[in-house]
């Protein structure tokens, strides 16, 4: 029987189906047959395939490379900041994107950074930051913008730099003949194209005070213009881009006040549109007109008071003051005439040589109720 299973473990070995140390085997000298004892024990033994559970550490010590003497160690490779990719024109007109270094002492300032868009084509500098004047911008500002075609300088400041432009070549000034900005593209060989506004502008109302009609001098080289307006003491919005050098505003509150400016539109050689400097201010007031050839003269007992006929108001206000030496005096209203036919008043029973004063003005009435023009004065004395 024991041959018998020793002999079943030699086959098992011999087909592979059990791992052992082939230096673990033994066999009887006796016999010439392997030793089962001997086997059994090396079965206890772990395959050398299998990993111990807790192996001991090596005791060798790895090899760093230290470079020799004369090598050169590589360096990190510092990555370029990228170039802005032109994506088309833009134009900035916003004071925001400046930075600015303030001085107190004159409300100047000078632009000494760009936070704006550097891909931009038209920069407008504005003549103030912070309601104060902008006195000059510092050397490297503008060299951010490698696209820059168009350089609007709005009031009369100095751009500073021996090369203050990333493509000096290509920009063009936009600015105020014989300003600071003339002066930059005369020295540095650039175009200039001017910026001045409409020289005459006048504003005329309709006599339905809903209407108003803006008119101005034409500007050499515009292409259109901007009209902005505002209402009373409001800010000013643009209202229309026109052709022409006249514009009827439509549309307006009887009774209201607009201010109307006027700015010229050229074209760049890049396609951008360039807005010039602004016309003067010109104020339509939607009211009826001042009444016109006020006249007063003494008359016995009195003063007569006297006006032009308006056949597009509803009537007439007379308000009276009377001069006394050492007082104050205020305007009263003496007649309320309600019709615009009548285009007079006489006032008796005054003091004779006494000076008076008089306020006329005109109304309409509309919507129920009293619009009013302005007042005109006129003062004589009483005989």
């Amino acid at each position: 029987m024991r041959k018998w299973i020793c002999g079943m473990l030699c086959f098992a070995m011999a087909a592979g189906m059990v791992s052992f140390d082939a230096e673990a085997t033994t066999y009887n000298t006796e016999s010439g047959t392997p030793d089962c004892e001997a086997v059994q024990e090396i079965k206890a033994v772990p395959s050398a395939a299998v990993p111990t559970k807790n192996p001991v550490p090596s005791t060798e010590t790895a090899t760093v490379e230290t470079p020799s003497i004369g090598t050169a160690v590589p360096q990190p490779t510092t990555v370029p900041t990228p170039l802005p990719v032109f994506t088309g024109n833009k134009i900035v007109q916003d004071e925001s994107v400046f930075v600015v270094s303030e001085n107190s002492a004159d409300k100047t300032c000078t632009i000494v950074g760009y936070n704006g868009d550097t891909g931009v084509t038209t920069l407008y500098i504005p003549k103030q930051i912070k309601k104060k004047t902008v006195k000059a911008v510092a050397d490297g500002v503008l060299a951010k913008c490698p696209f820059l075609k168009n350089v609007v300088v709005l009031g009369d400041t100095e751009i500073m730099g021996a090369d203050p432009f990333a493509a000096a070549s290509g920009v063009e000034i936009w600015g105020k003949t014989g300003g600071k900005a003339n002066a930059l593209a005369a020295a540095k060989g650039l175009a200039f194209h001017a910026l001045e506004g409409p020289i005459s502008v006048s504003g005329k109302k309709a006599s339905n005070l809903k209407r108003a009609t803006i008119s101005w001098g034409a500007v050499a080289g515009a292409v259109s213009y901007n009209v902005y307006r505002k209402q009373g003491s409001g800010k000013y919005a643009l209202n229309k881009n026109v052709g022409a050098v006249t514009f009827t505003n439509e549309g307006l509150k009887p009774g209201a006040k607009y201010t109307y400016k006027v700015n010229p539109v050229f074209t760049a050689s890049n396609g951008d549109k360039i807005e010039g400097l602004a016309s003067k201010e010109i104020s339509v007031a939607m009211v009826p007109a001042k009444v016109k050839k006020l006249k007063a003269k003494g008359i016995r007992g009195g003063i007569q008071v006297r006006w032009k006929r308006d056949k597009n108001v509803s009537g007439y206000q007379v308000f009276m003051k009377v001069h006394v030496k050492g007082f104050k005096t205020n305007f009263n209203r003496v007649k309320t005439v309600n019709r615009n036919k009548t285009t007079g008043y006489r006032c008796k029973m005054l003091v004779r040589g006494m000076k008076y004063s008089y306020r006329v003005r005109s109304y309409v009435k509309m919507g129920g109720k009293k619009i009013y023009g302005p007042y005109v004065t006129v003062s004589t004395r009483a005989k």
